[in-house]
Parts: C-alpha cells; structure tokens; sequence
C-alpha cells in the first residue's frame, strides 16, 4: 500500500510531519515567537521550517528538542519553575506540574542526552511519499491513534513498543523519538499530552512519534494487516464517518 492509500484508509489527509536532523549550515534557519507548536499548522500544509539553537524564543525549545543536553536555563531555576513556582517577582510562576525542584530537575536529567548524531538543527516538513525522515509524527484521534499504535506493533513480540511519558511536549516529539532510532527495538512515543502545549493541539487530538524507518515498515505491511479484518470495520466507519473533510491543520 502507498503512503497515499494509507492516508485514505485512515484519513490522515494534512495531519503528518516528518522531523529530520540536519546542519543548519546548509539551509537558512527560521526564527518563531513563542511554542514551536504554533508553527505545525503550518508546517501540516506545506511549509518547510528548520530550527537551530536559538531559533525558537521558547526558553525550553533547544533543550527538550535535543539540540541542547542542559537544563533549560529558566530565572529561579528550571526544577522551581517547573514544580511551586517562586514568589520573587523575576521569577516566571510555577507550573506545579511535579511536586518539588528536586523531582522535576531528576525527571530532565534522564532524558535521553546527545540525540542530533551530530547534527545541530531540525527541519520540519510535511511528510511525502518517499522522505527518509528521522521522526514522523501524526496528529491524530483516539481511534486513529489505536490503530497506529497496532500497526507499529504488527511485528512485535512484547506489549511495550509504545511509551507515553511526562516529557515536555518537545521531548516526546523529537528528543525522545530520536534516541529511538539506532535502537533495534525502537518504541514508539505519544506526544501532544503536555498541559502547556495541549492548547496548540484540538481537544479531541492527540500525536504519536515514530522513527522513520518504523514508520517506512509501517506502510509496507498495510496490504496484510487489520486494515482488513472484520475487527477493523466498526473503527474504520468512525474514522471516515466525519469526513467534512476536517483537516488537523487548526491545531493553534
């Protein structure tokens, strides 16, 4: 099945990128205000976006993404930022999110560390037919997300293949995703579940990262998978059922 009737089968039109690590000496970079988030509408319907250090005036972007292995470098300290808050008025407020700065600063300290195989920025784009990307991600909903997630574990003997985690939105995207890649098996991440950035992303929407060459065999078995089981039907019809052509380009 081409990648064109895999998008038809689960009606996936507009709605998947492709994240590939390059050198940013080759291509000119782009600069964004606020969560790199904002820009995937974007991206979703045709626009290439590269990123280096310093790209995205997000604080946490070079370091959840990958392109830096520190902390992110926050007044008052990424483990206070991200936990209380501090009541110092240069201070951002906290976001509460774990329940001290010890916790939240263990939390960032094992992520996967040094993920750009030596490269030092990331283009985005939308996938096509063809593209060797590193990460390929969907935005999707729950019954396209359950399909995705057996069709990524169509050839796998374990129940683990996919993770959910507590990462920064950036994080699961991209940094976590790309430490997948050289693995042999290599997982599959949800992403779009962090709070700050769920407001870039439509309520009923979810995402989900592969590596590309997971994603590659993807497509290569769909002629033999569930697409065409009797189990698949019920799911299929709610897929295609709100098919006014809604696209999941109005993420933001």
């Amino acid at each position: 099945m081409s990648y064109r009737e895999f998008i038809s089968e689960l009606n996936l039109e507009g709605c998947v990128i492709a994240s590939t690590r390059v050198d940013s000496q080759d291509y000119k970079c782009d600069d964004l205000f606020g969560c790199v988030y904002k820009v995937f509408p974007q991206v979703l319907e045709g626009r290439i976006v590269v990123l280096k250090k310093g790209s995205c005036s997000c604080g946490g972007f070079n370091n959840n993404s990958g392109l830096v292995d520190s902390r992110p470098s926050i007044p008052g300290g990424f483990g206070v930022f991200l936990s209380h808050g501090s009541d110092q008025m240069w201070t951002p407020k906290g976001e509460k999110f774990k329940c001290c700065p010890e916790i939240a600063e263990a939390m960032f300290d094992t992520l996967p560390k040094d993920v750009m195989a030596g490269h030092d920025a990331i283009r985005f784009e939308p996938y096509k037919e063809g593209i060797e990307a590193d990460v390929v991600t969907v935005f999707c909903t729950p019954d396209q997300l359950s399909a995705l997630i057996i069709l990524h574990g169509y050839n796998r003997g374990y129940y683990d293949n996919v993770v959910a985690t507590t990462a920064s939105g950036c994080a699961s995207m991209l940094r976590i995703p790309f430490s997948e890649i050289d693995k042999e098996n290599s997982r599959a991440v949800i992403t779009g579940t962090d709070i700050a950035q769920r407001k870039f992303v439509q309520e009923d929407k979810l995402a989900i990262s592969f590596t590309g060459k997971d994603f590659a065999y993807m497509l290569s078995v769909t002629d033999e998978c569930f697409f065409h089981a009797e189990v698949f039907k019920k799911i299929s019809e709610r897929i295609h059922k709100s098919s006014g052509e809604e696209k999941y380009t109005n993420l933001a």
